[in-house]
């Protein structure tokens, strides 16, 4: 029986209980908290990744590179040289880009803090666009990259970067580093030590901005919006010029292009497969995914009211369009609506190459998402969303009426579809849209606006002057040819590793989103140790109290 001076010692661990657990739930907490700063912290020691003027500039993040930058035998060599030790997996990073299976390419070492690397960013970002604007067809691209040694010191360290910023160049399938001049850096300098040919500087008349010089010629463009002559629309504007139709859409289209107040179940399903479809395809470091992942977190919340969604337009809209909200003239050619269209094919194009892209990144029948999927995607949201009820009309009927033959090119088999079948979207995009175009030109040869038979022959995109290897001498169209000129137009540069697995809401969903289950995963091991030396401690101190460990000896004994 158990005496007033055991209760009192019983009722004082009772009363200890609470720390207890007040203090494994500050270590949850604090596992948690930890996760979220040190991404935080992560991403400010990067000088390009988050920056949407860089996106030339491949910024190297360890969670988006090849799974390869960790070498097996590496891990074997280690153990060897140093028995008995663990593996430290950090000291043995080696990025992609420094591998020998590359093409030319410059890679800049660089600290975040460091004053010349702030001041010579903007000079690298210039470089990266000059040379990838200057080079012929027949030259491969250069890919540009930035390593932040702050980050990751280890492969600074590795690459003996003892000061900053370094930057050296690599010739195709090339490891060895040459070394470039921050000062003395030029296009023509770069593209002789990675081994490629430029063609002649561009005059500023071509490619000026035309809203500070109105007088400012410039070359011909097709209705595709993607330049005749391969040096007119950079990259970046190609992706500023689809960004801008989605932030417009969302602003004007989802609750004012004759809708009501609410979505109906029916809007309400199209509009929240766009987005997952946008989530999937797109590439994974586009600056535009900081708004789609706000979205697709908060869908329900945004697709209440248009007022939730304009507050989630406008909480990004610095970091998404920055100050430029105009189309680029190469693709508005002085009208937004034009402008409006322009971009919004482009924003099709890039998710056609990212199912491409995407089904080279996965694994298994499970993941895949027919195309079918994704061009009914494409389909329903024109018909509910996009503004341009001409437009609206004639996709719709192509579409039901199985235009272009797409009811026969989209089926693909349940189990492994075979890699060509993926293309045959951006095949079936390119048709239509090249369709549109030749039909927009007759019409205006019909009205008499314009009286030139080579323009309708230049509808046709691309010209012969822009891909010479996309049509053969009879005239034919070479599907392969098209295809890897669609990626040059499209998509960027370098490896693009998806973060995301596969489409939410459709057939063969997954969600892996990152979130607060994610971030306690990743610190289990330190919250199941934390929680059994409490348990362990609070044990002890209970048996101590109590005088059990006491009892239980005497009734051995006796």
């Amino acid at each position: 029986m158990m005496g007033p001076d055991d209760k009192n010692q019983s009722h004082g661990w009772l009363r200890r209980q609470p720390s207890a657990l007040l203090l494994l739930c500050y270590l949850l907490f604090l596992s948690y908290d930890t996760a979220e700063s040190r991404e935080a912290d992560d991403r400010s020691r990067l000088l390009y990744a988050d920056d949407p003027g860089a996106t030339i500039i491949l910024e190297y993040q360890l969670h988006n590179a090849p799974s390869k930058d960790y070498s097996g035998d590496e891990q074997k060599r280690a153990a060897m040289n140093q028995p008995g030790s663990e593996y430290d997996e950090e000291r043995h990073i080696k990025p992609f880009f420094l591998m020998a299976d590359n093409g030319p390419r410059v890679v800049q070492y660089y600290s975040p803090w460091c004053g010349r690397c702030q001041f010579f960013k903007s000079k690298y970002i210039a470089l990266a666009k000059e040379i990838n604007l200057r080079l012929p067809d027949d030259q491969p691209e250069v890919t540009f990259h930035a390593v932040s040694c702050s980050l990751y010191h280890w492969v600074c360290l590795q690459n003996d970067v003892k000061g900053f910023p370094k930057i050296v160049a690599f010739k195709a399938d090339s490891t060895v580093p040459l070394l470039l001049k921050e000062k003395t850096m030029t296009a023509e300098r770069i593209a002789h030590t990675v081994g490629v040919q430029l063609n002649a500087p561009i005059l500023m008349e071509d490619t000026a901005d035309p809203e500070l010089d109105g007088n400012v010629a410039l070359h011909a463009v097709d209705i595709l919006g993607a330049s005749l002559n391969g040096l007119t629309r950079t990259r970046e504007a190609v992706y500023r010029d689809a960004a801008l139709p989605f932030t417009h859409a969302l602003r004007t289209g989802i609750f004012s292009n004759g809708q009501a107040a609410t979505l109906d179940s029916l809007q309400r399903e199209v509009f929240s497969d766009w987005i997952d479809l946008l989530y999937w395809a797109l590439p994974p470091t586009w600056i535009l995914h900081t708004l789609i992942n706000d979205i697709r977190n908060n869908i329900d919340s945004v697709m209440f009211s248009e007022e939730n969604l304009l507050f989630m337009v406008e909480k990004h809209h610095d970091v998404v369009n920055g100050a430029n909200m105009r189309w680029s003239e190469q693709c508005s050619k002085s009208d937004d609506r034009a402008g409006y269209s322009c971009g919004f094919w482009s924003l099709l194009h890039i998710i056609s190459i990212g199912v491409i892209e995407r089904h080279r990144a996965v694994l298994g029948a499970q993941d895949h998402v027919p195309t079918k999927f994704v061009a009914q995607t494409i389909r329903n949201y024109i018909e509910y969303f996009f503004d341009c009820d001409q437009c609206q009309d004639y996709f719709v009927e192509m579409f039901d009426s199985c235009g272009f033959n797409h009811c026969r090119r989209f089926k693909q088999s349940e189990k492994l579809p075979p890699e060509e079948s993926w293309g045959e979207l951006a095949l079936w995009l390119w048709e239509v849209h090249n369709d549109v175009n030749v039909k927009l030109v007759e019409a205006e040869l019909q009205r008499g606006r314009s009286t030139s038979k080579h323009k309708l022959y230049l509808a046709a995109w691309p010209p012969a002057a822009e891909c010479s290897t996309c049509r053969d001498a009879d005239g034919k169209w070479n599907k392969d040819a098209i295809l890897s000129h669609l990626k040059k137009e499209y998509w960027p540069a370098g490896v693009q590793n998806f973060r995301f697995v596969v489409l939410r809401r459709k057939e063969n969903v997954k969600d892996e989103s990152p979130g607060i289950l994610s971030s306690l995963l990743e610190n289990f091991f330190f919250i199941a140790s934390s929680a059994t030396i409490v348990m362990w401690c609070t044990k002890k101190q209970y048996v101590s109290l109590t005088g059990r460990h006491k009892k239980r000896d005497h009734e051995h004994y006796v």
